[in-house]
């Protein structure tokens, strides 16, 4: 991985970390409705959807140093 690579890995870390703050920021103010828990629930107790998030990070990965 070359600079460019790094950098879009860094960003790409960082504005989930900000999605997922704005998640909890927003439950902490209108209330964790059922919609907005269940996605973060299903990740902590089915290992499918860890392999699925971990397909979908190498994919980008994966495009962005063939890409480059």
């Amino acid at each position: 991985m070359d600079r460019t690579d790094t950098a879009l890995l860094g960003v790409a870390g960082v504005v989930a970390a900000l999605v997922l703050a704005v998640v909890f920021a927003a439950g902490a103010l209108f209330g964790l409705d059922e919609s907005v828990v269940r996605p973060l629930r299903l990740l902590a107790v089915e290992p499918f959807a860890w392999i699925v998030v971990a397909a979908l990070i190498v994919a980008v990965v994966g495009h962005a140093y063939i890409d480059g």
